[in-house]
């Protein structure tokens, strides 16, 4: 069944947000669409949320406590849950999925997950707020995943696009297996630069995973014209970037947490990346959304 959609008009910025793992579909600044359209013969998704692991689980499996849990599908399960409408105002949409039984026999904690989208001065913020509803500590990751169109047409090339970061960056990558856990060695990838050239073939291996980058801020441009899109994405460890190959779209993916290592143990409080919450505290991130014609 298709998710119902809700809009939003500020100024020049129009949303659309799907109550279906509350994603964004559409982001429009005077009129011109940024997003990916989810074409199903390419990429289904436009914008899920990573939640309550990023990546895959090695074998399915992790152990809590002395049980084990599985979870066969990758980025979690809340990008395919309904959330509920929370409320609309003049600039904001606000959505939230909670715990429940079916949650529970996969991941053992109660939780309710927040995401808001606001409209300030023609930017768009995304909040995500985790709340722990435990008596007890919370082990979860949280990932960002916005897939953002390149527009290809008869005079601009996939490869006229490419990706700035605000500094210069010297950064090995992480190498993902087949079934995507991480290697456990990094290779050489940034030496002294802030650009990614987007090609073809940039994605071949899959998606391009940072760690601890100095810069909190990156760019689509292109060598053809003004449009430009920039995701801030202050205090997120990880960064990947993706795309299906020879794919008109970017995925920026500021994350906190990581797929598991091939040499990960299982134990759900060893898992690299990792974040913990006390009883009755919250975790907030967010992303800011800047788009120009």
């Amino acid at each position: 069944m298709e998710s119902t959609v809700r809009t939003l008009k500020c100024g020049s910025v129009e949303i659309a947000v799907a109550d279906r793992g509350a994603e964004l579909r559409s982001y429009k600044v005077d009129g011109e669409e940024f997003m990916w359209d989810r074409n199903p013969e390419i990429w289904a998704a436009s914008s899920p949320v990573l939640f309550p692991f990023v990546g895959s689980i090695k074998n399915g499996v992790y152990n809590y406590k002395g049980k084990d849990y599985e979870i066969t599908t990758r980025h979690g399960f809340a990008r395919t849950e309904d959330f509920d409408f929370v409320e609309k105002t003049e600039n904001s949409l606000k959505f939230r999925f909670s715990s429940n039984s079916e949650t529970l026999k996969k991941y053992p904690f109660e939780f309710d997950l927040f995401l808001t989208y606001t409209v300030n001065d023609g930017i768009l913020e995304i909040g995500y707020d985790v709340v722990n509803k435990n008596n007890s500590e919370m082990y979860f990751s949280l990932g960002t995943h916005p897939a953002f169109a390149l527009n290809v047409n008869d005079g601009l090339k996939l490869d006229d696009y490419y990706l700035e970061f605000e500094k210069n960056e010297t950064s090995q990558k992480y190498k993902l297996t087949n079934n995507g856990l991480v290697f456990d060695e990094k290779v050489d990838y940034l030496n002294n630069t802030n650009k990614i050239q987007i090609t073809e073939n940039v994605f071949d291996d899959d998606a391009i995973v940072f760690e601890g980058l100095k810069s909190e801020k990156v760019t689509i441009k292109n060598n053809k014209n003004s449009k430009e899109l920039s995701v801030e994405y202050k205090g997120f460890p990880y960064i990947a970037f993706w795309s299906k190959p020879k794919a008109p779209y970017v995925c920026i993916e500021p994350w906190y947490g990581i797929s598991d290592f091939e040499s990960a143990s299982g134990k759900l409080e060893e898992k690299i990346g990792i974040l913990k919450l006390k009883d009755g505290e919250e975790f907030f991130a967010k992303l800011v959304v800047e788009g120009k014609k």
